[in-house]
């Protein structure tokens, strides 16, 4: 009977050492696993993080890029109106009483576009990110209406 309760006294410390032993190794693996884990998720974070910054850095550049083509686009509209005003007033000084009244309006309605294409001007550097397709689409047909009126 003492070698019975013996070995099973031996087979039970086996025994808990086995599952003490194997729990052990269970945990540090699951810790491993938790880790490496926590380490890809952080690595992925920050490329992400750069990928977003390159991404909001591209979107900047072409933003700048697209308002200094719309602002060249103005300033050759500008430009153009201002030497038809000048034909307009060349004109008037030649022309009768009558075609003097339609130089004179037709210069009004020249003057009347510049102006629209300088306040477009102004805005043009301050208009958010948000709302700058509407801006460049809305400007866009100001300049082709322009430039329509001057091919008249």
């Amino acid at each position: 009977m003492k070698k019975i309760s013996l070995l099973v006294a031996s087979m039970l410390t086996l025994g808990m050492l086995t599952f003490s032993s194997c729990s052990e190794k269970t945990k540090d693996s699951a810790e491993e696993t938790v880790e490496g884990a926590k380490e890809d998720t952080e690595e992925a974070l920050d490329e992400t993080k750069a990928d977003a910054k390159e991404a909001g850095d591209d979107f900047k550049s072409k933003l700048n890029e697209d308002k200094e083509a719309l602002k060249t686009d103005i300033d050759e509209a500008i430009s153009k109106i201002d030497n038809k005003i000048e034909d307009a007033d060349a004109k008037m000084d030649k022309a009768t009483e009558k075609e003097k009244e339609k130089w004179k309006a037709r210069k009004k309605e020249l003057q009347e576009e510049k102006d629209e294409l300088k306040v477009s001007l102004n805005k043009l550097q301050a208009e958010t990110d948000a709302k700058w397709d509407n801006f460049k689409t809305e400007t866009r047909t100001k300049i082709d209406k322009v430039k329509a009126d001057l091919n008249d």
